[in-house]
């Protein structure tokens, strides 16, 4: 095989959906002899903020001096892009020889038909397992693909784990209430194991408390246990951050990622990395730890893809995040014109989405991301219409209005028409950058 072959396979994989169950993960594994034993764990659950605590924290312990490594998903352009090994991602080549060696376990899952053939996420999980294993990594940082309870990733004992704020989303699969879809995340907390949240959701505290004390786990809370004693914004090259810990102070660790919710990402980060040292019997290094992020990079978390003019790409996704997007478009470019390329999933709550994203733009390009999911154009320019022309009797907010086939045609257009000191995002979904070509995001 190579990696075109294994591409298609796991995409063709995406058509057997979201099956919530442990049973066919655990058969896979139980016939690779477990590869998951082999490993330390942290799991990374909640709605917002996983990726980034995820990416974090693994290039934490790595400058600590632990093999750690990676596991995110979905990705961006390649599969490749979930695995971190120790400094880098997974090449492709070491992907599909990987996929290889696993393939006959897949196959006898599937003969076995238990429920169905196995998933893609479960394929990937398992894969992310047995890479773990055979690359000798000391620690994994897993992100939860879709709650907690029936992910494929909490197949594995995990020592620690990380809860970030908790909203409504998945409700056909995880509960119609904050209550239910926390219950479901929490199912990651294990036996004597430790738990963080930097939630502020008394509700989600008080589920996430009795899950652990249910569990005999340790439990630490943001501005409870550990909390953030001083942030520093240095404009587009991010933050200065100083973290009163569970066990020691961290001043002016530096994190090159925009948002004003990173700082949150980051003391979930370094809450789980004492935790974790401290199983092993040490603490961090609080001068390592003040550069351990100056490389960190993170696809699609207001990410500056072109700065003439700026072009900002964003994976926000649901209304939560939507909301804390374009509050730091308002707050690192207020006096800008604003031009927002917006396409959305169908089954996302999008009007919510609209309403938010409508009220910072000058300019407003709806589009598809050519994604199956994709909420068709004309629905989608039906609704934001809809929602500006109520908005617009109060005069809250009144953005030009354009609709474009491709998010590629919008970039195309949005460049034509703005200035050098306008700024153009691109937000809604991470498939959205999907169908860009590569060419042309290389000359932003």
């Amino acid at each position: 095989m190579d990696f075109k072959q294994v591409t298609k396979y796991l995409d063709d994989a995406l058509i057997f959906g979201i099956k919530p169950s442990l049973t066919r993960i655990n058969k896979i594994l139980e016939l690779m002899d477990h590869p998951q034993k082999e490993t330390d764990y942290i799991h990374i659950v909640g709605t917002n903020g996983k990726t980034s605590t995820t990416i974090m924290l693994a290039a934490i312990l790595r400058k600590m001096g632990y093999r750690s490594a990676y596991h995110i998903s979905p990705h961006i352009d390649s599969y490749a892009e979930r695995i971190w090994l120790d400094g880098s991602l997974i090449t492709e080549e070491d992907f599909t020889l990987a996929f290889e060696k696993m393939y006959p376990y897949i196959e006898k899952v599937n003969e076995l038909d238990l429920g169905g053939p196995i998933t893609q996420f479960e394929i990937i999980t398992a894969l992310t397992f047995m890479i773990a294993r055979d690359e000798g990594i000391e620690v994994m940082v897993q992100e939860a693909g879709m709650g907690g309870r029936w992910d494929a990733t909490n197949a594995a004992y995990s020592c620690a784990a990380g809860l970030t704020g908790v909203s409504l989303e998945h409700t056909e699969i995880l509960g119609d209430t904050i209550e239910e879809i926390t219950s479901e995340k929490v199912e990651v907390i294990k036996k004597g194991a430790r738990a963080v949240t930097i939630s502020g959701d008394g509700k989600v505290r008080e589920i996430f408390m009795e899950k652990s004390r249910s569990m005999d786990a340790e439990y630490y809370i943001l501005d409870k246990d550990f909390s953030i004693s001083g942030e520093k914004q240095l404009g587009i090259s991010g933050w200065e951050v100083d973290i009163d810990g569970i066990y020691g102070k961290y001043k002016g660790i530096r994190l090159p990622l925009l948002g004003d919710y990173q700082p949150l990402n980051l003391a979930l980060a370094v809450a789980l990395a004492e935790l974790y040292m401290d199983i092993k019997g040490r603490k961090p290094d609080p001068g390592i730890l003040k550069g351990s992020l100056s490389g960190i990079y993170v696809r699609g978390r207001f990410e500056i893809m072109g700065k003439d003019p700026m072009v900002i790409f964003d994976a926000s996704h649901n209304p939560e995040g939507m909301e804390k997007f374009c509050q730091t478009v308002e707050k690192y470019f207020p006096e800008s014109k604003k031009t927002i390329i917006f396409a959305v999933l169908s089954d996302k709550d999008y009007r919510r989405m609209i309403r938010e994203v409508a009220a910072v733009a000058d300019r407003l390009i709806l589009t598809s991301s050519g994604s199956g999911r994709s909420l068709e154009l004309e629905k989608l320019k039906e609704e934001v219409v809809r929602i500006v022309d109520k908005e617009q009797k109060d005069k809250v907010f009144s953005p030009e209005i354009y609709a474009i086939d491709t998010v590629e045609n919008s970039l195309n257009y949005a460049l034509k028409i703005s200035g050098t000191s306008d700024i153009i995002c691109i937000t809604g979904s991470i498939t959205n950058l999907e169908h860009l070509d590569k060419e042309m995001l290389g000359k932003l």
